[in-house]
């Protein structure tokens, strides 16, 4: 009896000697497979001028975990350690404001992603135009109206927009709704007297190239164009990936029907 108690505890200490075994093995794989890295340097607009202290910080989109980098050194550079696998957007706060980016990168396993960043400040009238929309991000589904539709011309499907306020961009998301109007789809052409534009400001009629007919009086509204909300609700800026050597999405993440307002293009 005293021999068969032994043999059990035997065995339990085996058992328990083979869990944690398999427990550390686990808890190793998970932090060798499952973590990335990141390292880069940030430049001002020309791509050339070193940015010291400014701070890149990424969000998990998954998870919403931020992470920051330590400030940039005296030739710009930045690492960051330890990121789990997936895709994070970043934003970059320096002493002249804050910047939001339109791409978003992707951290792999086991692997370091580099990248070089510039930051291009907004003229002024963009800025402000801009953080009026995004100030705006929190009305139902994300959505912030900016302006409506004045009239439609199905021989050339344009839509004369008005501007109520903020700015309308090439590349933004949109929504056009109305009573019987309800589509989204990004803005590829835009037109303002007689000639093609970039962006409209609040106040101004212009031509925007629509997918669908739409109707005087429907909305339009800016949403998200990569699924997660804005970094910065008041950017002075986009910080732009310049080169990389990982995995740098811009434009393919798809986009649900309900998002977030984000920010521009310049």
């Amino acid at each position: 009896m005293f021999r068969r108690k032994n043999e059990l505890s035997f065995v339990s200490c085996i058992v328990f000697v083979c869990l944690i075994v398999v427990l550390a093995a686990g808890t190793v794989w998970a932090q060798t497979v499952e973590r990335g890295h990141l390292v880069g340097t940030l430049f001002t607009q020309d791509g050339k001028t070193p940015i010291v202290g400014g701070v890149v910080r990424l969000k998990n989109i998954s998870s919403g975990a931020v992470s920051a980098a330590e400030p940039t050194d005296a030739q710009g550079n930045f690492r960051l350690e330890n990121l789990s696998k997936g895709i994070y957007q970043f934003g970059i706060t320096t002493a002249e404001g804050d910047f939001n980016s339109n791409e978003l990168i992707g951290i792999l396993a086991n692997e370091t992603t580099k990248i070089t960043l510039s930051l291009n400040p907004y003229d002024a009238n963009v800025q402000t135009a801009v953080q009026e929309v995004l100030r705006d991000q929190t009305v139902e589904e994300g959505e912030s109206r900016i302006g409506r539709v004045v009239r439609y011309n199905p021989a050339t499907k344009e839509a004369e927009v008005f501007i109520e306020k903020g700015v309308l961009q090439i590349d933004d998301r949109v929504r056009v709704k109305g009573l019987q109007t309800n589509f989204f789809q990004d803005v590829e052409s835009l037109g303002a007297g007689g000639e093609a534009v970039k962006r409209l400001f609040a106040g101004q009629n212009g031509l925007l190239k629509v997918i669908r007919t739409a109707d005087p009086g429907d909305g339009i509204f800016v949403i998200c164009k990569k699924g997660v909300p804005p970094f910065f609700l008041t950017p002075c800026g986009i910080a732009s990936v310049i080169a990389g050597s990982g995995l740098i999405l811009a434009g393919v993440v798809e986009i649900a029907d309900k998002t977030p307002v984000s920010p521009f293009k310049k």
